[in-house]
Formats: structure tokens, C-alpha cells, sequence
């Protein structure tokens, strides 16, 4: 098999974006630098997707890979369609409140500690209710569910809620803090919370940011850090001047 079929074959096995590195780790094409032409020769086809995110298997913010369906075009469409890509739709989604208890089934479960909407100070006088706080209150998660827009814009409006949670999560001294978002992906195959995390970073902070797609069972559900907790903007600047 050649390596562009091992390649294409890997991503759609993996379901999930990859970069160049962990590609050629996986199925030991050395040296590297030959899956990056061919990752190239693939997008510009439209059977993958190259962007920014994080991988999903190293956790690193680079360049990765997505396995895309091709659409169903016949040869001459095809010539001059190159361009156009799809990748494979979330399977199923869900209504937020729906989500929220999905979410909450999911921390449970991974965290062996029961996780519920409580209030928590967030300034003198000020309290803030979270959607899910542990137990010991020391992992707080903030659930959000936005899609993009029916001319496939990102609904910039909406997430405003989303820019708000992460204010109220700066507020708070707790071990974790976690967005999570039902992510939701347009016809150009774009990520909503990669987009999201990608224009908000600066102000992200020492918050974790989940993409949750919903399968069948919340046995099957899959989680994808799309971007890990970094330091407090404050306290680094703090030691710099």
C-alpha cells in the first residue's frame, strides 16, 4: 500500500485530526518531511482537511489532518470542483438542555463525582451560577451548544454568552475549569469551536476547551481537547513589569 493510501486509510480509522508528526510516527513513514507534500497533494484534492488545531493525538496546536467525504460529483464536476470539501457530519445532536444532562452523565462518569449547577462567588457580593461544579468544587465546567449560521457564518452574536463564561471562570480559584462545546462543523468542513478557540485564545486563560460530539450512548460520546489550560494573562504580565 502506498503512503497516501496508509495516510488516508489512518484518518479515517482514527476519525479524528492529526499532524504531520504523529502521521508519520504511527505508520512509520520516515523520513517525515514525505507526509507533508502528500498531506498537501490530498487537501488540494479534497479528501482532507488542513488546519489549525490541535491534535488529537499529541495535544500540540499545529498544522493537522482530517479525513473528508468526498461530495458525490461526476468526473468533469470534479475537474473543477477540487475545492470544495465535506467532512463526515456529526452523527447525532442534541437540544441543549438534553446536552447539559449529557455533559453532566460524562464528568460523572470520568471523574467518579457527582457534578451539579451551583453558584459560586465571583466577586464582593456577587455570586455566579456554574453549570456543573464537583462535589469538593474544585472542577467547574460551563456547557455551551452553538451552530453556525444558515449562510455558514460564524454566529458571532451567539457566543457572546460563551465570551461571558469565560469572564466568570477567570473569577474563580478552582483546579479545573472547563468550556464545553457541542461542536458543530459547516459545509467547508470548519470546526465552530476551533473557530471559536482560535479568535478567543488571548482570552482564554487557564480554561480548558472541550469539543463533545454526541454518538449514541454517553458510552460512545467523544471528547476532544481542543485547547489545553495555559496561564493567567494577569499573573504573567504581573511578572513582567
Amino acid at each position: 500500500m502506498s503512503n497516501k493510501s496508509l495516510i488516508l486509510s489512518n484518518l479515517a480509522v482514527q476519525d479524528a485530526a492529526l499532524c504531520d508528526d504523529c502521521i508519520s510516527e504511527s505508520l512509520k513513514i520516515h523520513p517525515r518531511q514525505q507526509v507533508n507534500p502528500i498531506c498537501n497533494r490530498l487537501c488540494n484534492r479534497g479528501d482532507i482537511l488542513r488546519e489549525k488545531s490541535v491534535c488529537a493525538q499529541c495535544h500540540k496546536f499545529k498544522t493537522t489532518n482530517r479525513k473528508t467525504n468526498q461530495l458525490n460529483m461526476n468526473e468533469n464536476q470534479a475537474s473543477k470542483e477540487r475545492h470544495i470539501k465535506t467532512v463526515q457530519p456529526i452523527t447525532y445532536r442534541i437540544e441543549y438542555s438534553d446536552f447539559e444532562r449529557r455533559v453532566k452523565q460524562y464528568l460523572e462518569n470520568m471523574y467518579q463525582t457527582e457534578f451539579h449547577e451551583q453558584s459560586l462567588p465571583v466577586g464582593f457580593n456577587k455570586n455566579h451560577k456554574f453549570d456543573l461544579v464537583s462535589e469538593d468544587k474544585q472542577i467547574v465546567a460551563e456547557c455551551k451548544s452553538y451552530t453556525w449560521t444558515k449562510s455558514n457564518n460564524f454566529p458571532s452574536a451567539k457566543v457572546s454568552t460563551a465570551i461571558e463564561a469565560l469572564f466568570y471562570l477567570s473569577r474563580i480559584n478552582v483546579k479545573k475549569k472547563i468550556v464545553i462545546f457541542q461542536d458543530h462543523r459547516n459545509n467547508r468542513g470548519e470546526s465552530l469551536v476551533e473557530i471559536f478557540t482560535r479568535r478567543y485564545d488571548g482570552i482564554i486563560d487557564d480554561v480548558e476547551v472541550w469539543a463533545y460530539n454526541v454518538k449514541d450512548t454517553v458510552k460512545n460520546d467523544r471528547v476532544t481537547i481542543i485547547r489545553p489550560p495555559k496561564e493567567n494573562w494577569y499573573k504573567t504580565f504581573s511578572r513582567i513589569i
